[in-house]
């Protein structure tokens, strides 16, 4: 299993978030997701990662 991070987590909500976005607005809206979930709290993200993952993953199991 991969190491879970705050980061790994960014990744892959901000990779679900881009998918079907493309045009000349593309840079824009990924630095925009990037910026929006690095400042999110790590409960939140552990939220909306379970939900796009069907995962059951806690903050308690993240690592440094």
């Amino acid at each position: 299993m991969t190491h879970l991070t705050r980061d790994v987590l960014i990744k892959k909500i901000v990779a679900d978030e881009m998918v079907g976005l493309g045009g000349t607005d593309y840079i824009q809206n990924l630095k925009s997701a990037y910026h929006k979930w690095e400042h999110e709290s790590s409960d939140s993200l552990c939220r909306k990662y379970n939900q796009i993952q069907n995962a059951n993953i806690s903050v308690e199991i993240l690592e440094p």
